[in-house]
């Protein structure tokens, strides 16, 4: 691959860090890889497959892929609570004694896992340790995760079915999934249940009040600036870029950078 070490800096500007763009980096040359894609396709039910090879997907019938995103979000994948206060987990009890776990992070050396999460009982030391886990294979074996390996392994189910996917990340709080579909970038996010799953952009800024500033798309040859798809409060958006962003022209060193890596 490369070495990391040779970038000076981790961050452009909070919260943009260049380790987030060689994590997403990793997954777009995972999502080129014949092996993984092979892999993760042996996972998808037959039946589901048929249908999506069947049925050549496009703007008309791109409701498909609800039978997808059925299976992958109720049967197959697991959502980790996450939620915690001074370092005790408010959702996570012990299953020995019921009692709230101790929540604790071990960062990670690399993309491959970016940190563990440590969930220990201080009355019976029992523990609970999640990986967080950025290549596909682990995560289609660990079965667990929150959106950012949902939608890291959704994105190569995707892939591997011979629809383009990339990963998006709005640097707030959430990410998911864009495929191509009949030339045009469709939202996906196998986080939510469908329909507001497959083609809703504006689902977040209208429920989870979100206040854009950038939403970037990584593919494997560029990282792309998304965030007019994803409002209708554009103007407020520039706003808010204008406050942070008044000399530099950032997206060029977000792409400059990508290409380095």
């Amino acid at each position: 691959m490369f070495k990391t070490n040779k970038f000076s800096r981790n961050t452009f500007r909070h919260p943009y860090t260049k380790d987030s763009f060689i994590l997403y980096k990793n997954v777009a040359r995972q999502y080129k890889d014949k092996e993984i894609l092979s892999y993760v396709n042996s996972i998808i039910p037959s039946k589901i497959k048929e249908l999506i090879t069947i049925s050549k997907l496009n703007s008309n019938n791109v409701q498909i892929l609800k039978s997808l995103l059925d299976w992958f979000k109720q049967d197959y994948m697991k959502w980790m609570d996450s939620s915690s206060s001074n370092n005790v987990s408010k959702n996570i009890k012990c299953q020995n004694c019921n009692k709230p776990l101790h929540f604790s992070i071990i960062k990670g050396i690399s993309w491959r896992i970016r940190m563990n999460e440590i969930y220990e009982c201080l009355n019976c030391n029992s523990k609970i340790i999640f990986p967080r886990y950025a290549e596909i294979k682990k995560i289609a074996n660990s079965r667990i995760g929150r959106c950012s390996e949902w939608s890291i392994l959704f994105g190569a189910i995707l892939n591997s079915l011979y629809v383009e996917t990339r990963i998006v990340q709005d640097y707030l709080d959430h990410c998911w999934n864009e495929a191509l579909i009949d030339g045009k970038w469709i939202h996906v996010d196998s986080t939510l249940a469908y329909p507001v799953s497959l083609n809703h952009p504006h689902y977040y800024e209208k429920n989870w009040s979100k206040r854009y500033k950038y939403i970037l798309a990584f593919s494997y040859n560029s990282v792309d600036d998304v965030t007019s798809s994803y409002t209708i409060e554009w103007q407020n958006v520039l706003e808010r870029r204008q406050q942070d962003n008044k000399k530099e022209n950032i997206m060029e060193s977000f792409k400059n950078f990508y290409k380095e890596i």
